[in-house]
Parts: C-alpha cells; sequence; structure tokens
C-alpha cells in the first residue's frame, strides 16, 4: 500500500499556514458591497424597509431565490438604475444603459448560509472566506504536486520541494490577503477552489484513466463559473494540459476539452439570456457585450498582470498613476511580457511542464482583463507563474540539459533566477507580513471620502456634494447609514467629480453652473504624481466614451434639472448648469465641497449671483 502519510502532513500543514497568513483578516469587519449584500440578505427589518421607502431596495430581500439571482447585481437598467440615479447614490452623468450585473449562485448560497447562521458577526463571516481559501491552497498545493516531475531521472526529493516552493511562494503571495479580507470577495476564492478541483479531477481522468472524472471535471468547472466569471481562467490550464502535457492524437486531446467548451458556451447564453453582463462603464469590459472594448482592455491592462505577476510590480499601479507615469510603465512591462517567453524557451523545449504552467499562466489572464488591474484578480495567474518559476529555479539548481554552459545567456540565467528568488522569497515575505497594515491605510483614505459627518443628520433634506472626490461612494452610502441606524436623505446631488479644479458660478436665484477648469469635468489628468484621484476616477467611471453626452442634453432628477451646455471633443461635460426646484439658500439644501489639502469634506458657501469660486482639484 502507498503510504499517504507524507502528502497528509503536508496538506494540513498548508490548510494551516493558508489560515494562519489570514488571521489579521477576520476583524475588519463590513466593506462597500457588504453593506449592501447585506441589505438583500436581511429580509424585511427596520434598515430594509428604510431603504425599500427610497427605492434602494427591490422586493424579494431575504428570500434565497432573490439572494441567488440579485446578489451580485450591483446596477441593472431595467431593474434599479433609474431609482439609484433618482436617489442619488449613481451621479447624473450615469449613461442609462450602465449594467453591473454578475450571476453568481454558488457564491451568494454561502453568503445565504452567513445570513442563516451568524447574521450579527462580522468575524464569522471572514473566518467562513478564510477556510475557503485553505481549502484552495490546499488544492492548489495537490496540484502542484501531481504535475511535479515524474520522469524516470527525477528524484522524489526533488519531486518534493519543486511543488513544496511553489506553493510556499503561492502562500506569500500577499494578493490573496483582500479577497479574505473583504466579504463580498469570497467569490474568488472560491471560484478558485473549484477551478482547482477541476484540473486535479482532469488530471486523473486524463493520467489514469479514471472515469469519473469525465462528468466531475466539467461539473467542477460549472461551479467555479457559477461562483464568479473569473472561473473560465480554469479553461486556460484545461487548454494548456491538452497541449503540453498529454499524449495521443491530437483530436484525442482536442476532444478532451469538448466537455470544458460546451460548460461554458451554454453557461454564457444562460449568462445573457438572464441579462447578466457588464456594460457601459469603463471599469469593467464585457468580452461578449463589449468585444472591442474587451480586446482593447486585454492590451492596455494585460502587461501589468503578467509582468507583474513575473517581478511582484503590484498590478494595482495601473489605478493610482498619472497618463505619462502609467504609459512608461505598460511599455517596460509590455517588453518584459513579450519577453519572457522567448528568455524561457530553451526551458520550454525540453520541460513540457514549465509549457503547461506558461501557457495556463498566460490565459488566465486574459478573462482578468476585464476588470481594471487589481492584485485580488491574479489568484488564476499566479498558479502558472509561481510553476514556471520553481520549474526554472529547479533547472538551475539541477544544471538540466537546457541550462547553457557559459557565455553571456548563461549570466541571463543565474540573474533571472536570482530577481525569481528575491522577488518571490525574501521580498515577498515582507510584503505578505505588511499587506495587512498598507491595505488598513488604504482603506483610511478611501473612508476618508466617505465621511460626511460635517454634513449633520440630513433628515429631510437634500445633500448637495459640490465636487464628490470619490463619487462611486455614494452607491453605498444608503446601505451603511441604513444599517448604522442614521438618517437617510431625501437625495443626494453630485455636481461634479471632484478630479480636476471647477469653477462654481451662480447664474441665478436657483441656479449654479459648474465648469472645468482643465479637460473635462470628467477627466482625472493633470497630475504628476501617484494619487488617489486616479483611482478614484477608475472606480466611478460609469460612462464610458462609447456613450457621449452632447451640449443640450438635459436629465431630469427629482427637485433638481441638469442642463449639459459643453462637451469636449469625446463628448464628456465641460460646463454644466444645475437649476432647482427652491432657491439655493433654501434650509432643504445641505451643500458641502471636497478640501483636498486636508482631504475631509466642509461646508459649501454659496456665492452671490454672478459671482464665480475656485474649487481646487486634487493637483
Amino acid at each position: 500500500m502507498v503510504n499517504r502519510k507524507p502528502e497528509t502532513l503536508v496538506a494540513l500543514g498548508v490548510s494551516l499556514g493558508a489560515i494562519l497568513l489570514s488571521l489579521p483578516a477576520l476583524d475588519k469587519g463590513s466593506l462597500n458591497d457588504d453593506f449592501i449584500h447585506r441589505s438583500i440578505l436581511a429580509g424585511p427589518c427596520a434598515a430594509t424597509d428604510r431603504l425599500s421607502e427610497r427605492g434602494l431596495l427591490s422586493e424579494g430581500s431575504g428570500r434565497l431565490d432573490h439572494v441567488l439571482s440579485h446578489l451580485f447585481v450591483a446596477v441593472h437598467p431595467d431593474e434599479n438604475l433609474q431609482s439609484l440615479k433618482a436617489y442619488g447614490a449613481l451621479p447624473w452623468w450615469t449613461h442609462d444603459g450602465l449594467r453591473v450585473a454578475f450571476w453568481r449562485p454558488v457564491a451568494s448560497f454561502t453568503h445565504w448560509l452567513d445570513s442563516q447562521f451568524f447574521a450579527q458577526s462580522s468575524l464569522l463571516m471572514h473566518l467562513h472566506s478564510v477556510l475557503w481559501f485553505a481549502a484552495a491552497v490546499t488544492g492548489i498545493a495537490v496540484l502542484y504536486r501531481r504535475i511535479a516531475p515524474v520522469a524516470a531521472d527525477s528524484s522524489t526529493a526533488r519531486v518534493r520541494w519543486i511543488a513544496g516552493l511553489a506553493i510556499l511562494l503561492y502562500l506569500l503571495d500577499g494578493d490573496s490577503y483582500f479577497p479574505t479580507m473583504w466579504i463580498a470577495n469570497r467569490n474568488l476564492l472560491i471560484s478558485l477552489f473549484f477551478g482547482t478541483l477541476t484540473l486535479i479531477v482532469h488530471d486523473r481522468w486524463r493520467r489514469e484513466a479514471w472515469r469519473p472524472g469525465v462528468v466531475l471535471a466539467p461539473t467542477c468547472l460549472l461551479l467555479s463559473v457559477l461562483a464568479t466569471e473569473g472561473g473560465i481562467a480554469t479553461f486556460a490550464y484545461l487548454f494548456a494540459y491538452e497541449v503540453a502535457l498529454a499524449r495521443g492524437p491530437v483530436l484525442r486531446r482536442g476532444l478532451s476539452l469538448v466537455p470544458a467548451v460546451l460548460v461554458i458556451v451554454l453557461w454564457r447564453l444562460v449568462y445573457n439570456l438572464l441579462g447578466y453582463g457588464a456594460n457601459g462603464g469603463g471599469f469593467y469590459f464585457d468580452p461578449v457585450r463589449e468585444p472591442l472594448g474587451y480586446a482593447i482592455a486585454v492590451v492596455l491592462r494585460g502587461p501589468f498582470f503578467l509582468a507583474g505577476q513575473w517581478t511582484g510590480v503590484p498590478a494595482d499601479l495601473y489605478g493610482y498613476l498619472p497618463p505619462v507615469s502609467k504609459w512608461l510603465l505598460w511599455g517596460l512591462l509590455t517588453a518584459l511580457t513579450a519577453l519572457m517567453p522567448v528568455v524561457l524557451t530553451p526551458m520550454l523545449r525540453a520541460n513540457r511542464r514549465a509549457t503547461f504552467w506558461l501557457i495556463g499562466m498566460y490565459g488566465a489572464a486574459l478573462p482578468v482583463c476585464a476588470t481594471v488591474p487589481m492584485g485580488r484578480a491574479m489568484l488564476f495567474v499566479a498558479i502558472g507563474a509561481f510553476g514556471v518559476v520553481v520549474e526554472y529555479i529547479g533547472g538551475w539548481l539541477a544544471k538540466d540539459r537546457w541550462m547553457p554552459r557559459g557565455g553571456w545567456m548563461w549570466h541571463v540565467c543565474r540573474t533571472l533566477v536570482v530577481v525569481f528568488l528575491v522577488a518571490h522569497l525574501p521580498v515577498a515575505a515582507v510584503g505578505r507580513l505588511t499587506v495587512p497594515r498598507v491595505t488598513a491605510r488604504m482603506q483610511e483614505k478611501v473612508a476618508e471620502t466617505q465621511d460626511l459627518r460635517p454634513a449633520g443628520s440630513l433628515e429631510g433634506q437634500d445633500l448637495i456634494v459640490v465636487n464628490a472626490p470619490n463619487p462611486i461612494s455614494f452607491l453605498y452610502d444608503p446601505f451603511r447609514r441604513a444599517w448604522e441606524g442614521r438618517p437617510l436623505p431625501l437625495g443626494v446631488r453630485i455636481l461634479a467629480p471632484g478630479f480636476n479644479t471647477v469653477d462654481v458660478t451662480r447664474a441665478g436665484p436657483q441656479r449654479l453652473t459648474v465648469r472645468s477648469v482643465s479637460d473635462s469635468l470628467l477627466d482625472c489628468q493633470r497630475g504628476q504624481r501617484m494619487d488617489f484621484a486616479f483611482f478614484y476616477r477608475y472606480l466611478g467611471d460609469v460612462r464610458s466614451r462609447e456613450h457621449p453626452l452632447h451640449a443640450g442634453d438635459r436629465i431630469s432628477l427629482p427637485r433638481m434639472q441638469v442642463e449639459v451646455l459643453e462637451v469636449d471633443g469625446r463628448g464628456f461635460p465641460v460646463e454644466v448648469a444645475f437649476e432647482f426646484d427652491v432657491p439655493l439658500e433654501n434650509p432643504s439644501l445641505k451643500w458641502v465641497e471636497w478640501d483636498w489639502d486636508d482631504d475631509v469634506y466642509r461646508s459649501f458657501h454659496i456665492p452671490a449671483q454672478g459671482q464665480t469660486v475656485r474649487l481646487q482639484g486634487p493637483f
């Protein structure tokens, strides 16, 4: 009999390591979407009743069928978009066709279980997520062990240390922290678990002729994509497996992928028929609904996912850099993305496992390019990346035949080994230990833009925000207020984002105009330093360039009319007029402005008729 004790001990060790590294996430409470989810999960109560009165919560709260179909529907043009705009949770410039609606019933079911068994304990909800992470990482450890070298000239010791190093690198990767910290992001961990299980089962079916795998592998793939759309990345590794590892005729290998292809095609057909997907904004690009925008996104975002994984350069930099710096970094990362396979060619020719990991890595980056580069979206990409890295390090140390014996190429290989080791061991270890503190600081910065205490209680008032630094934060504000027991305003009216310096002119007793001093009101282009303003711009991209505004456009909202006076060449507003139903000094209107110097909201003093005041932007 085969002694499975060492493998069992390794699995327990990996699980325990994943849990220990995730412990700082347990006390982080609720964040943004968590409040919306709580409202959908809770059922009728005082908080949900108040939200329903404002038209912010549809019927069905608390019902399992509604939870499974709507928990991840943030904005839907046929359901809640107009209500969100009428209240002001979405700003006036939001495209009327904006859709951010995801179908994730597997993940939704786990949140429903939370609401049934420990609705009042965010700590237990976080622990639930951590356990999914531990299960996923254990599965990845099993996968590395199965794909590790098994040739006759490979020692058992090498098999173990290569698989062990790969999972150590994965555990040290700080990108996995955020999904354990954010309850609403558990879907990534669930999808990762079932995606990894798909690969393990597929490998067993193809290598050992294990017949149940014919059904179990597609089933696990379906569960992965029903947890989150990014589960499609699993197919990249299935394809890579048949290209690089599987034996037999090409036709037979191609036919083995048919069940997975059918699962994805049928899933997407149902997904579209039910009205799910994303379009109309610039944060998400749906490959099916917006194929051209998605193709461009792959070119612009792909290098940040791929080269960032090679080097440890955070993918999140994409969202914080000014345009010039971002383009320079994009050029460097694009060159690295293209050159890495060339440098690795000698190993790839001799090592089919490395080829498998590389194809899987690059293929897994394609689905996540649908969203702005973020470290938390790289969990699938990292599996292949660390597989390639350890194969390279292992080949170097064992002096495999593909290694150059001298010359400039030998120095290149040695340098690459050093870079891999430094970036993914000591540097990564420090990053993994500090990521909770860094993430907490970033959350504090975002929370500053959500602190509306200077506005007072807002009972029976409209909140008028002249220059909101983080407009999308108002999507979450009413849900947070409802659960914290604070009054909800009658509505919120964001006149302009705070990305640029603006001139505010009083044009009449009830009329204001807001004009951007440079570029459009929706641009954030003039800064020369890394800044959160660029991040807020990406978060709040609720109207893409494919849906321009025009001079003379009018938007009617309760108690306020908006008129677009001037647009730039892309259809972005430059000057806009706002006509209120009451005089601007009416006590039913509470005015605030954002102070970029002190990062706080302050009361806005309404100018006299004909006068103009200038509100400075972030740069």
